[in-house]
């Protein structure tokens, strides 16, 4: 693939002739078009289009959370992508066809900002309550930093997060409200802290797999 600033006429975005054009992050590219294969794929192709394919449907309802916890590390692609490797290699179990999530080894977010301690996730009245220890000042954890739960429902193949909301760091809990529908449901819960601005994240943990009551 070519990257080009000006391009022979200009930029330009699709398929033109043999070529198609395209930007990203401020850069264009051109590339030829793949040709067709008349290969049957091999078994590692199979295998890696199955575990692909498993990680982007799980992922795709909430790839704008994914893209800000993973930003630290998404040098040269989107945190999407990064997270996207993180999984297949870390989050997948089983054997092919039969893959299935280890929900324990999911990470919505990866960086250096201090996590969590001790932390606990219950249902009560609706809702999510998760309760951690204040380690305000400990490595680089502020008072201030907001706390993020991730829950997903795969009974409904939904998700609920929180992202203005949070709870301060230093507040040692923090609730987040389920819909009606979810009663009886047994969901996962994951939690991250952010700073302020939303620019540094801490390495999400896996909080339980609780029933909302």
């Amino acid at each position: 693939m070519g990257k080009y600033t000006r391009g022979i006429l200009g930029a330009f975005s699709g398929k033109v002739g043999t070529v198609v054009g395209s930007s990203w992050k401020g850069i264009d590219y051109m590339r030829s078009l793949p040709r067709p294969s008349s290969k049957a794929p091999s078994d590692l192709q199979m295998i890696q289009r199955a575990k692909f394919g498993l990680v982007t449907g799980f992922f795709r309802p909430v790839s704008a959370l994914i893209n800000l916890g993973y930003q630290s590390l998404a040098h040269g692609k989107s945190g999407y992508n990064v997270a996207t490797s993180d999984f297949i290699a870390d989050a997948i179990t089983g054997t092919y066809p039969d893959f299935e999530i280890d929900y324990t080894k999911v990470l919505f977010s990866k960086g250096t900002l201090t996590g969590a301690y001790g932390v606990a996730a219950v249902s009560e009245t609706g809702t999510v309550k998760v309760s951690w220890a204040d380690n305000t000042d400990s490595g680089t954890a502020k008072a201030t930093d907001k706390m993020v739960i991730l829950v997903y429902n795969a009974s409904k193949g939904q998700f609920v997060y929180n992202l203005t909301s949070g709870a301060q760091r230093s507040s040692g809990e923090d609730t987040l409200a389920m819909p009606s529908e979810f009663l009886g449901d047994t969901v996962q819960v994951w939690i991250a802290f952010m700073t302020p601005d939303k620019k540094t994240f801490s390495t999400s943990i896996h909080a339980g797999q609780i029933v909302v009551a």
